[in-house]
Formats: structure tokens, C-alpha cells, sequence
């Protein structure tokens, strides 16, 4: 081969060499590079999880304070002002659930603005740096059935599992059974309520019958009337509660946000229309099964004006005269319809699910996502709580 070729043939052959170490050199480099932002993506939501559950959030009291929107929030903490280690505040837990299909909240707290304090959301921009999801439910996640047909229900059965799905055996349930009647003297209409209480254990499937055949509540002969039952499960540390209405108004949504009741009269399929009467004395359960009596007002076009310009004349506003205490987790008023009265609660925060909070969309596959949970305190009752967090493109 002449020398003109074999210089030739060593210059491409340099080339190629010096080539194929940059390209190697490069590629190491962005996959070391791509490690250490996914190892940078733990400690960023390591963070954020800490900021959700050990901060207050600016102002305060912006759970309870009517007056703290999406546009004056300026740092958002879901711990309880006073309160211990992972305790959170139930106020500020019920402003991140956006309501339902019935009744919209008005105070909720959107997930932008959240991204935006938290600095995952460039405003400016609009687009979103990390995607989050949020999630809180009840440890313990329990379902109620009616075992008869009778009524009042004499046999209930419920279902304990624990927040990994698992069945939970030999959880001790406590069942409160309680009536609320109206009682008429002359012309005067009293409201009272009396209640009973058994306990049993689960079995290895986490289920067990509740029977309140000789322990159903008594109340006055000629008295109208209305039933709830609440439950209470203990396993291992963890205790969580859930409630069935036996005669329940299903034409009416309730929600409460601080201490105002917020009502919509809904028309359902199948249920005859009619005027809804409602007692004005709100029924509280706390967490220990206490129950307290809380007077309310119509307030729907009073000072609570703020809160109320949604939906139309069967939106309703009700302010209770005491602020819940924390520990308040069922909120409930006897409701007349068609001559007959029931039932309707309110819980705070919801059950099973209080939150499912998150930026828009969700991760592609391949995404790397970190996921990361604890268990906090709600009054007296224990939720799983969840954040997932990854990184968007532009």
C-alpha cells in the first residue's frame, strides 16, 4: 500500500477513535449526571412531605379563617397550631377536597396555588417543574352493611381492613347507636337523642356483627325519630371510624367547612320530591363518641356571603353558634320531609379518602417517581398519609 493511503487510513482511524471516546465520555457524563438529579429527587420530596405535615402554613389559621383564599394564602402547612408531632389540622385537611358533584367547595384550596408556594409550579411560565399526588385516608378502612331489614336495624356487619388493603383480625369494634327524635309537648317541639353502645371482635377475615337486638336506644312513645350508627376500630395503635344513617335524606348533600354547614337539595331518581324541614340544632360527634348539641342559623344571605354565591335557591348556608373542636368528626341534622324525619352528616374530614390532591396529570411510564408515606393524627383517629412526587419536562 503506498504511504499516501496508509496516512490516510490512520487519520480515519484517530478520528474514529477520538470519536467514539468523546461520544463515551458524553454519555457517561449525562447518565451520571441523570443519577444524581434522581437521587436530588428523594431529598425534594423528602422536604415537601416535612413542609406538608410539620408546618402551619401563612396565615395560621388559614384552615378556619374564611377569609384566606387562593389569592391571599401565602404558605401552606396542614399541621395543627398547638398540636403534637404529624398532627394535622382538620380545618386545613377539608380546604384541599374540592367537593363533590352536589355541593362545590367554595373555600377550596387549588392544587396550583399549592405548586406554586411549594415551588413546583412556575406561574410565570405555566407549566408545571415536579407533578405531585397527595393522598390522606383512613388507616383503618371500614365498611358498614345493614344485616336485616328491620327498623330500626338491629344487625349490622362490618368490615375492618388496614391502609395496605389487609384484613384486619381481632380489631375491637365499638358500635354507638344512636336515636334522635323530636318529641311534641303542646305546641311546642323539643329535640333530644339517646344512645347504646356494644363492642366485638373481628375475625381472621377482619369481620364482625354488631347486634343491637336487645340494645336498640330507647325514646319517648310518640316521639318521631331517626338512627345513625357510628364505629369505632382499634388494631394495633390504629383507630379509625365510619358511620351508616338508618333512615337517611338522600335528596340533601351536607359539607362543613369550619363552622358553617353547607347544604344543596338535589332532586335523586326514583325519590319523590318534597319540602325539606330541618331542625336547627346541628348534632356533633367528636372522635371519644362524645355528642354535643350546636345550635345553627341560616346565614345563606347574611355575613357569610362570601361562601355562599354558588348554585341556585336550594343552596344553603348554616352557621353553627360554636366553632367545632378539633376532635368533631361527624356533623349531622334532622331533616322532615314528606312527614317523616332522617337523617344527614357531614363528616370532617371525609372517609375513607379525605384527600386526593394533585397537579395536573400523572407520571408517564418510565418516569422515575418517589413515593413516600407516614402515619398522622387527626383528633383522635390515625390516617396513612401518601405524597408521589417526579420531575415534568417541559
Amino acid at each position: 500500500m503506498s504511504p499516501t493511503y496508509e496516512y490516510i487510513v490512520a487519520i480515519l482511524i484517530t478520528v474514529m477513535m477520538v470519536g467514539y471516546t468523546y461520544y463515551s465520555l458524553t454519555s457517561m457524563t449525562s447518565s451520571q449526571l441523570q443519577l444524581v438529579e434522581e437521587e436530588q429527587l428523594d431529598a425534594v420530596a423528602e422536604r415537601l412531605f416535612d413542609k406538608i405535615l410539620l408546618t402551619q402554613g401563612s396565615p395560621e389559621d388559614w384552615g378556619s379563617n374564611l377569609y384566606v383564599n387562593n389569592t391571599s394564602l401565602k404558605d401552606l402547612g396542614l399541621s395543627l397550631k398547638h398540636g403534637g408531632m404529624y398532627e394535622l389540622d382538620v380545618d386545613k385537611v377539608m380546604r384541599l377536597y374540592p367537593g363533590s358533584t352536589e355541593i362545590l367547595n367554595p373555600l377550596y384550596i387549588n392544587s396550583t396555588t399549592f405548586g406554586t408556594l411549594a415551588g413546583l409550579y412556575d406561574r410565570d411560565r405555566g407549566y408545571w417543574k415536579y407533578g405531585f399526588r397527595l393522598s390522606i385516608k383512613t388507616a383503618l378502612n371500614m365498611t358498614i352493611e345493614r344485616a336485616d331489614s328491620k327498623s330500626p336495624t338491629e344487625k349490622f356487619r362490618v368490615n375492618v381492613k388496614n391502609y395496605m388493603d389487609k384484613p384486619a383480625s381481632n380489631a375491637e369494634v365499638k358500635g354507638t347507636y344512636i336515636a334522635i327524635y323530636i318529641v311534641k309537648q303542646g305546641n311546642q317541639e323539643y329535640f333530644d337523642y339517646s344512645y347504646t353502645t356494644i363492642k366485638n371482635m373481628t375475625d381472621w377475615s377482619g369481620q364482625t356483627i354488631l347486634d343491637f337486638k336487645n340494645n336498640i336506644p330507647s325514646v319517648p312513645q310518640g316521639s318521631q325519630n331517626a338512627y345513625c350508627l357510628v364505629v369505632t376500630a382499634n388494631y394495633y395503635g390504629l383507630q379509625s371510624q365510619n358511620s351508616i344513617i338508618d333512615n337517611e335524606i338522600k335528596t340533601l348533600g351536607l359539607t362543613i367547612q369550619g363552622k358553617y354547614l353547607i347544604a344543596n337539595f338535589t332532586q335523586v331518581e326514583d325519590i319523590a320530591r318534597g319540602a325539606h324541614h330541618l331542625e336547627l340544632t346541628a348534632l356533633e360527634l367528636t372522635s371519644s363518641l362524645n355528642i354535643i348539641l350546636n345550635p345553627a342559623i341560616d346565614v345563606t344571605n347574611g355575613k357569610a356571603g362570601k361562601i355562599v354565591n354558588y348554585g341556585g335557591k336550594n343552596y344553603r348556608v348554616y352557621e353553627l353558634q360554636n366553632p367545632p373542636s378539633q376532635d368533631v368528626i361527624f356533623v349531622g341534622l334532622l331533616v322532615k320531609k314528606l312527614g317523616k324525619w332522617g337523617l344527614v352528616f357531614a363528616s370532617r374530614p371525609r372517609t375513607p379518602v379525605a384527600v386526593d390532591y394533585m397537579s395536573v396529570g400523572i407520571p408517564s411510564a418510565g418516569i422515575k417517581t418517589v413515593t413516600m408515606s407516614r402515619i398522622v393524627k387527626i383528633g383522635e383517629n390515625s390516617y396513612y398519609t401518601e405524597l408521589t412526587l417526579w420531575r415534568t419536562s417541559e
